[in-house]
């Protein structure tokens, strides 16, 4: 009979961690791909709009025209593919082949799509009766202003669908682990009953253990997690004590896999609001800066305030990018790849890239070549950031087909209470950080089938990746 309900019981848990495994697979899926992409959607619009206001407020003859005239298509180019790539979105099927999307918001997406398209004619338009001379600045700037309008509200509301669909997500998660607990609470005193009658019916000689195992199981069906001893003199009581042991630890690890279900679902909203809500003044105020550096005579104090700028702003953005990396996931493109070429183009996109110190040596390395700069530039920033003014080397060697990289700094060092959990999502120990650096670094890493590390004295992350993927 325990084995009977036992078997239910695990059948249902199962069924639910199903349900839970395709709801993520729409969130990792769809939702946030669709944001991504609405994004930089919106984000080279306000490119496309700067640079109409600079193409009306410059002449024709200045040798800049031209220059904004070139960075506008670029954008359009950049716009249309993106607005593809949604339009495409909406009809991205699951592992069942099953569309994501309802139709109702198949037929939303698109309708945004056409939006879109019509409002960047629109602005090509007004651009071109400008050029003409049909209608002048000050008659063309309302206008543009008011495309841009409708270009932003288009955008936000397929953002707030998007949003409103991440939330039912964690909705249904939250649904899905009140129903699994309670499943598991039913189970259980049930089981208990059916366990404590037999005994009770054949021997009154366990009535204490009995009495125990009502206890315990009380304490079971409020959530906590208790180990017990079979030490009865009834065997039947010592199973039923196994099962319930078994049964308090399943549900500490199902509450476990919620609480991270959770933790994941929280994190792709905040990614998607942090890429709405900062990346685009983030470009506004980059966009005036560069401008801004044309002038001619500033002075060297300008000049340094300049700098201080975009070092902030560079932060802001590693932050948006550490976050982004962690929870969008997408499958590995693997192969073969030279590490030199990789880590050159990491030090392309380092400011401080004359204090690293790669190795003379190359080695061939099977991997994802964007997604291992991922992890080379988390640990790199990270270096920087625990020695200020040393060396970071990175060393690299090929042993027993495994390709080993090591990143090493000369700072203080990690405390060794917290070298366990540095690779913990949200965790972390510098004030300006989001705690998903290493655990996106971990992410990746294992994705390939290898192990991360990290050791102090000196401090230096071990990267193990095998070559036989």
């Amino acid at each position: 009979m325990l084995f009977i309900i036992f078997g239910v019981s695990s059948y249902l848990q199962w069924e639910n961690s199903q349900d839970i495994k395709d709801i993520s697979e729409y969130h990792r899926n769809m939702s946030i791909p669709a944001i991504q992409i609405l994004n930089q959607i919106e984000m080279n619009f306000q490119m496309m709009r700067m640079l109409s206001i600079q193409m009306i407020q410059t002449d024709v003859t200045d040798e800049n025209y031209q220059e904004f005239l070139e960075g506008y298509k670029l954008d359009e180019v950049s716009i249309e593919k993106d607005l593809k790539k949604y339009d495409q979105l909406s009809f991205v099927e699951n592992s069942k082949g099953e569309s994501f999307a309802p139709q109702m918001m198949q037929e939303k997406m698109q309708r945004s799509v056409d939006i879109m398209h019509q409002e960047i004619q629109k602005n090509n338009s007004v651009l071109e009766q400008y050029q003409n001379g049909e209608i002048s600045g000050m008659d063309a700037l309302p206008l543009l202003a008011s495309i841009e309008e409708e270009f932003h509200h288009t955008i936000e509301e397929s953002t707030k669908m998007e949003i409103t669909g991440m939330q039912k997500i964690q909705k249904q998660i939250i649904e899905k682990e009140n129903e699994m607990t309670k499943i598991f609470t039913i189970s259980t005193i049930f089981a208990s009953g059916v366990a404590i009658s037999v005994v009770l019916l054949t021997s009154k000689f366990v009535s204490i253990p009995i009495e125990r195992l009502i206890r315990v199981t009380k304490r079971i069906s409020k959530g906590e997690i208790i180990e017990l001893e079979s030490n009865s003199n009834n065997s039947d009581v010592n199973d039923v004590m196994i099962s319930l042991s078994k049964m308090s630890k399943d549900l500490e690890n199902y509450k476990s896999k919620m609480i991270k279900q959770e933790k994941l679902s929280s994190i792709g909203e905040l990614a998607s609001r942090l890429a709405h809500d900062i990346r685009n003044p983030l470009t506004v105020i980059k966009v005036s800066l560069d401008i801004m550096k044309l002038k001619e005579n500033l002075t060297e104090e300008e000049l340094k305030k300049f700098e201080r700028v975009d070092e902030a702003m560079y932060r802001i953005t590693h932050q948006i990018d550490n976050v982004l990396d962690f929870v969008k996931g997408r499958p590995l493109k693997i192969s073969k790849h030279s590490l030199q070429d990789i880590l050159k183009s990491v030090l392309l996109d380092l400011s401080e890239s004359k204090r690293i110190e790669i190795p003379n040596e190359d080695v061939e390395i099977k991997c994802d070549f964007e997604l291992m700069k991922v992890v080379l530039i988390n640990l790199i920033v990270n270096a920087i950031h625990a020695d200020h003014d040393g060396k970071i080397k990175i060393t690299s060697e090929n042993i027993n087909d495994k390709i080993i990289i090591q990143v090493q700094d000369n700072g203080p060092g990690i405390p060794e209470d917290k070298l366990e959990k540095i690779f913990e999502p949200l965790f972390t120990t510098k004030q300006e950080g989001t705690g998903l650096g290493l655990a996106s670094c971990k992410s990746i890493i294992e994705q390939h089938g290898g192990k991360i590390s990290v050791k102090n004295n000196p401090t230096r992350f071990i990267i193990e990746i095998p070559q036989k993927i």
